[in-house]
């Protein structure tokens, strides 16, 4: 078969993770782009109300009279701030009554003590004391509402990282709990078998409806595929062995015709090609029938062969085809291989067929090189061959019966690579092809 790129994608529980990931982290990073406005308006609402309490306080002490004297004596103003600057109140008279129109109001701003501006809350709110009209203003710093918010910022980094990652296992987790039956029919359904006959039609268990219901359409379209595919076998099977018999008749009738001498010149021409034709149609029925056989499982596999010697023998056997065509063959056998259980009748098949395909479609003094090594723990053969070659589209149809690429090569009838496929697929033999046209082709069988 053609090699394939490489698979890049991603299981379903993996994107699940990562999905779950990105939309809790997208969700993070939203909160805590809003996290300095929220923390700003919560601890605004509460400096807000300490400070209009605080205000109360204030003005009922300075109803009471209890620092009258001090605001007369300090030509009317009064100022108090703790050690750290971040509090104070303050008392100021009012020359203009609009002033009084405003009202209490909250606002922010950099307040001046000892020479220092520093960014307060501050409460401004007018009032009346012994009919003289003042402004009380009450502020508290905001340098640890900032330092608050940059410590709750850092702090939500490291969770929303830490959370993100907890979550990403815990999701793993999940989705594989989840998707187990899934990955059951995968491995029980969806795998590579040689025929649908040697399907696993066990119902895979799961809790979940789609995965019962998937697994039970695949069961019901193998099961109509195995019946397809043994009704084709038996039909196969069956016309072989009603045609091979007529035609054992018809070629003994002719030969017997041929041998007593009384017919013409012209009529033996005539009984020559129509002996001809039944010997292609009985070589026909007969590779029918011996992938009938190996499909039907009618071949032991009790032997064990040593590779190259029967890569010798194969080889031995193509040395009069090989001469005729002036090919070159050239042997590179660097690894030895006993492989069994097999059968060696039918692996010597395998690789004839595959050896004459390479002098077939070879050009007149070309060249075959037979390679035979091991790949990591594999075994492999490669015939390569400098012949005409392939299209890349037409690798895919070239194990289909009765197909020929090449159609001004009259004595093939398209059933030699399909008795490779089938003879590779009973003893579990993997066939990669490449192939370009003009250049050549090579078989690699990759043994178990």
């Amino acid at each position: 078969m053609p090699h394939s790129a490489p698979s890049r994608s991603l299981t379903i529980q993996v994107k699940f993770a990562i999905y779950n990931g990105l939309s809790k982290a997208l969700i993070f990073l939203a909160f805590y782009t809003l996290l300095p406005v929220l923390v700003e308006n919560i601890v605004y609402e509460h400096i807000d109300k300490r400070l209009l309490a605080r205000s109360e306080r204030v003005l009922l002490t300075v109803q009471r009279g209890s620092i009258a004297d001090i605001v007369r004596e300090q030509d009317c103003s009064f100022e108090s701030y703790n050690i750290l600057k971040e509090e104070f109140v303050a008392i100021y008279p009012i020359t203009d009554p609009g002033r009084m129109a405003k009202g209490t109001m909250i606002v922010n701003e950099k307040w001046a003590i000892e020479g220092e501006a520093l960014q307060h809350r501050i409460i401004k709110r007018p009032f009346i004391y012994d009919n003289q009209l003042y402004e009380l203003n009450i502020g508290e710093g905001l340098s640890t509402i900032d330092e608050l918010t940059e410590t709750i910022q850092q702090f939500m980094l490291v969770m929303m990282l830490a959370v993100i990652l907890i979550s990403l296992f815990i999701d793993l987790g999940f989705v594989r709990l989840l998707l187990r039956p899934l990955n059951r029919i995968i491995l029980k359904k969806l795998q590579p078998v040689p025929s649908p006959a040697s399907f696993n039609f066990d119902p895979v268990k799961s809790s979940t409806t789609e995965f019962n219901q998937l697994d039970n359409r695949i069961n019901e379209m193998m099961h109509k595929l195995k019946d397809t595919f043994q009704m084709e076998k038996e039909f196969i099977s069956n016309v072989s062995h009603e045609l091979q018999t007529p035609i054992s008749i018809i070629q003994n009738r002719i030969e017997n015709i041929m041998i007593e001498g009384q017919i013409s010149d012209e009529v033996m021409i005539r009984l020559s090609d129509s002996q001809r034709t039944l010997n292609r149609m009985s070589r026909i029925i007969k590779a029918l029938l011996l992938i009938s056989k190996i499909e039907n499982d009618q071949f032991l596999k009790q032997e064990e062969v040593k590779i190259l010697d029967l890569l010798d023998e194969v080889i031995s056997e193509a040395e009069i085809q090989l001469t005729e065509r002036e090919i070159k063959l050239e042997k590179h056998f660097l690894a030895e291989f006993t492989f069994g259980p097999c059968n060696k009748t039918l692996l010597f098949t395998m690789l004839m067929n595959l050896l004459n395909n390479a002098i077939k479609y070879n050009k007149p003094g070309g060249s075959i090189i037979l390679t035979a090594r091991l790949e990591g723990e594999r075994f492999s053969i490669e015939i390569r061959d400098t012949g005409i070659g392939m299209e890349s589209s037409d690798l895919g149809g070239i194990f289909d019966r009765f197909k020929r690429l090449n159609k001004s090569k009259s004595d093939g009838y398209g059933l030699g690579l399909p008795i490779v496929k089938t003879i590779a697929q009973f003893h579990q033999i993997e066939i990669k092809v490449e192939s370009v046209p003009g250049e050549g082709t090579a078989f690699k069988l990759l043994f178990p």
